[in-house]
């Protein structure tokens, strides 16, 4: 900043980039192999550079978009710290939940009232035939009935909410790909626990920091374990082709794309 003695902005940057390389090298090296459970419901074209030829990213977000990021993975840590704050051993956690405090599209999460819960916070997980690993956010065992929900939280700004959310015209497939996501956590949570009663979204929006939760359907256990053995039978034949809606599901989607130089799509306008 001109008007600041101190480069504020550039040590922030500076502060992101060492972070997310932390992340990397915590989380990903080594096993590159793996699809990541977050690539669900995304591009063939960019899953297969990423997991399969696992080429060198080209193409970066500028600053500003890794200060966004930045803040999205800093509320979705203070919501998982709250969950940790309740001091239980090891990696099981307890609380008291009245699900009368939580809004839901459909008005309240069913059945849950008051009810006590060991909570598993941010575990991964790995989907060995499908070859997909990834780590969700938060499982709830109810310690009365048993009953398993698997909650992942989302931070959303004010466009992509709107057309989640919107009044007048909300998009049924806005989040489509953070549903996929959320059954190929469910699958493996399906797994360990031996059930899943249910799935959540838990929304935040960054520009005033309202909160909603959505219920996600079973039905998307299935549809995620679809979209991976596809995925695997694309990139068995090698790159596939350019199908829109497939590879990529959006057109906007390539210009936040990290192989755009390597996909090089033919309908997509470079920004001059």
């Amino acid at each position: 900043m001109k008007n600041c003695p101190v480069d504020i902005e550039g040590l922030y940057e500076g502060y992101i980039a060492r972070k997310n390389e932390e992340n990397y090298k915590e989380r990903y090296e080594g096993r590159e192999r793996y699809y990541h459970g977050s690539g669900a419901g995304s591009c063939s074209r960019k899953l297969y550079f990423e997991s399969v030829d696992q080429v060198d990213a080209t193409n970066f977000t500028d600053e500003r978009i890794n200060r966004l990021l930045r803040l999205g993975t800093i509320v979705h840590d203070d919501l998982q710290i709250a969950l940790k704050d309740m001091v239980i051993p090891d990696t099981i956690y307890s609380n008291t939940i009245d699900s009368n405090t939580i809004y839901c599209k459909e008005k309240e999460i069913h059945n849950l009232q008051k009810e006590s819960f060991d909570f598993h916070i941010e575990k991964e997980v790995i989907l060995s035939d499908l070859n997909v690993r990834g780590f969700y956010d938060l499982v709830a065992v109810s310690r009365t009935t048993g009953k398993v929900f698997l909650i992942d939280f989302k931070t959303m700004a004010s466009y992509a909410w709107s057309r989640k959310f919107g009044y007048k015209n909300p998009d049924p497939n806005a989040t489509k790909h953070q549903e996929i996501q959320l059954g190929t956590y469910g699958l493996a949570v399906e797994e360990e626990f031996g059930r899943l009663d249910g799935m959540y979204l838990y929304y935040y929006k960054k520009d005033d920091s309202r909160m909603r939760c959505v219920s996600v359907g079973l039905h998307m256990l299935k549809s995620a374990y679809n979209f991976w053995v596809n995925v695997n039978k694309e990139h068995e034949k090698g790159l596939p082709q350019f199908r829109q809606g497939i590879s990529p599901v959006e057109d906007w989607n390539c210009s936040y794309c990290k192989y755009l130089d390597h996909c090089n799509p033919p309908f997509h306008k470079r920004k001059k």
